[in-house]
């Protein structure tokens, strides 16, 4: 998870970032929809980062140790549970976010006037919704599911 999807975000964002900004200085007077994407992906691109750091520095570590340890301690937010609670609604935040994107960018179709790098961020941008729907199905399907059995078969 942490290897691929939280890497691809982390080179990603600032790319898509330099394309966005570069669109909004030659097209964005005509297509004033360009600065609503951009900002709204600005969103995306800060609170991604601090939800993968939260995943990392806090939950990951903790469903590791109950992967590994027969009788881990409790850990200081109760139960796995609390965070994936908050994962799991920053994860709808962040969905919901992008999905306005693809709205404002007709579903991310360059218009007639659009140029090569018009094409090319909205390929990325399509791109970077795939790649974060995995990675919620990912983590709220499968591994948040298997650490709150794991917690819950650990109690007993």
């Amino acid at each position: 998870m942490e290897k691929k999807h939280h890497r691809y975000v982390v080179q990603k964002s600032p790319e898509l970032m330099q394309y966005l900004n570069k669109l909004c200085q030659v097209h964005g007077e005509r297509h004033p929809e360009l600065l609503e994407i951009r900002d709204e992906f600005a969103h995306v691109a800060s609170e991604l980062a601090e939800h993968m750091q939260k995943e990392e520095m806090i939950l990951f570590p903790f469903v590791r140790t109950l992967a590994t340890e027969q009788h881990p301690a409790l850990p200081p937010f109760g139960s796995v549970e609390n965070p994936i609670r908050m994962m799991m609604h920053e994860h709808t935040v962040e969905g919901d976010r992008l999905a306005r994107i693809s709205q404002l960018s007709s579903q991310y179709t360059a218009p007639q006037d659009g140029c090569t790098t018009y094409r090319v961020a909205f390929a990325m941008l399509k791109e970077f919704e795939e790649d974060l729907h995995l990675h919620i199905h990912l983590e709220n399907n499968i591994m948040f599911p298997r650490a709150i059995a794991l917690e819950k078969q650990q109690a007993n």
